[in-house]
């Protein structure tokens, strides 16, 4: 049943009020993980100092990080942008906003895209319900931040505009989404693969060799910051000719790196919010979904499957755009059969949500660090963006917005000293420990973070603890 165009105006007003809700709502509790140390520097730490780096015009500057420059790590040219935002509002809190943004207007772009399908006005909710009730959405934007998940409303745009006849638009929305990292080619290339199968065989084309240009490209701009290829995919032969032919004649060494049922949780995951509302006419997105999803597959870096990282963000994207292939189907169907359609998304995302969301974390790993975090924020103000840190990984995600940082964890800091701070937590506050909270003392690292005390105080760096939860060196301090 076509809707009018008041239905169809009233809908996309009432899903722009839904997306700054939900974009509110990812941004609070992103934020307040970061503010309760649930963030990590790789990778919102590196992209914060490869960021300050390109705002203070130091582009070609080594990260004291990565020990690669910004462009050196997968040669993502969204850092400009970025910087320069970066350089306005120099603050983490920039990046979870920018991200929450990207995330949250989803259900708005999916909503004005039904509408100019025609679909009915049940199903454009049920879909927007799918969207904010989607888990991989809610953590993705929890886990750290990365450039290419700000680019998922241009992956949709992209889609829908394979089919129509503006060129300009189409492959705008490609290159910006290209340009987030080198990786992203993967997503063209299942872009181009989606044209092909809807008729668009010169778009289509085009579109693979514009991704496999600039995945050549890109890899060999960003080759100091190692082969991702090599490090992932190893496991299956020296060169890219002998993975493809273990992949041909042993398929089933990937079982080697990814159980059956990890591959099964990370597939029902990702898919559980929208399987009641894709139809046969989706199978052109799942097409155009497979080269992400079997790179993630065959892996050997679990994080590729993990609903907290950003490597199935294009796979999102397909789904989001299945959906509004399959729905124009749906709504000539009869009003019983929508409202159950309604109904069975609705469950799958609640259940979807429930069982994948992880919100116990909060209490579990977050909270408890409430104290720590707040006499954190009372020490870090006194820090300079000028001066050297040398601190743990945690306490570096909310300083690395500097040209000199490093994390006690990696032995490399050694190179570096001195420092003109290091700030530490005491023996008695909390550290995620593989999931647990430990104290401090009680770790590996705590005992580190003692002997590297005691080398400051005998460098002549004034020591103290000025609260119950940190501890805080100064060069030169009196």
């Amino acid at each position: 049943m076509a809707i009018s165009f008041k239905q169809g105006s009233s809908i996309e007003h009432a899903a722009f009020v839904v997306s700054i809700v939900y974009a509110s709502i990812l941004f609070a509790t992103a934020a307040v993980q970061h503010y309760l140390f649930g963030t990590q520097v790789w990778d919102i730490g590196l992209f914060e100092q490869f960021s300050w780096l390109i705002g203070e015009g130091k582009i070609a500057a080594i990260s004291s990080l990565r020990q690669v420059a910004p462009l050196e790590d997968h040669f993502s040219l969204l850092l400009l942008p970025l910087g320069a935002i970066y350089k306005v509002f120099p603050s983490t809190f920039t990046f979870i906003g920018l991200q929450s943004i990207a995330l949250g207007a989803l259900p708005a772009i999916a909503a004005s895209l039904a509408v100019k399908r025609q679909i009915d006005a049940r199903l454009i909710w049920a879909l927007i319900c799918a969207i904010v009730l989607c888990p991989y959405s809610f953590l993705v934007n929890r886990g750290d931040f990365h450039p290419d998940v700000l680019t998922i409303p241009f992956m949709i745009v992209a889609i829908y505009e394979v089919t129509q006849g503006r060129r300009w638009r189409y492959y705008l929305c490609l290159l910006i989404t290209l340009f987030a990292k080198n990786a992203q080619a993967l997503f063209g290339l299942g872009l181009g693969l989606y044209a092909l199968t809807k008729g668009r065989y010169l778009r289509g084309l085009i579109s693979i060799v514009i991704s496999i240009f600039w995945w050549f490209l890109a890899t060999h701009l960003s080759s100091a910051g190692g082969d991702h290829v090599a490090m992932r995919l190893g496991y299956l032969g020296d060169t890219k000719l002998e993975m493809l032919a273990t992949l041909l004649v042993r398929p089933w060494i990937v079982f080697s790196v990814a159980s059956p049922e990890s591959i099964f949780l990370y597939t029902l995951g990702l898919s559980l919010p929208f399987l009641a509302l894709l139809r046969k006419p989706a199978l052109a997105c799942l097409l155009g979904a497979a080269p992400v999803y079997l790179v993630n597959v065959i892996s050997d870096s679990g994080i590729q499957r993990e609903l907290n990282h950003h490597y199935s963000i294009p796979i999102l994207a397909f789904l989001i755009a299945g959906c509004l292939d399959s729905l124009p189907l749906v709504s000539v169907k009869a009003r019983r059969i929508q409202k159950n359609v309604f109904n069975a998304t609705l469950v799958f995302s609640l259940v979807a949500f429930l069982g994948y969301s992880r919100v116990m974390y909060f209490k579990s790993r977050y909270l408890p660090r409430l104290p720590e975090a707040v006499a954190f924020q009372s020490v870090v103000s006194g820090i300079g963006s000028q001066e050297s840190v040398l601190a743990s990984s945690n306490y570096v995600v909310h300083l690395a917005g500097r040209e000199k940082i490093s994390q006690v964890e990696k032995e490399d800091y050694q190179v570096k000293w001195p420092f003109d701070v290091i700030i530490f937590p005491s023996e008695k506050a909390l550290i995620n420990v593989r999931g647990r909270l430990k104290e401090v003392g009680k770790t590996k690292i705590g005992r580190t973070m003692n002997q590297v005390l005691e080398r400051a105080k005998a460098s002549g760096m004034s020591c103290s603890q000025p609260n119950d939860y940190v501890r805080l060196c100064r060069k030169g301090a009196g």
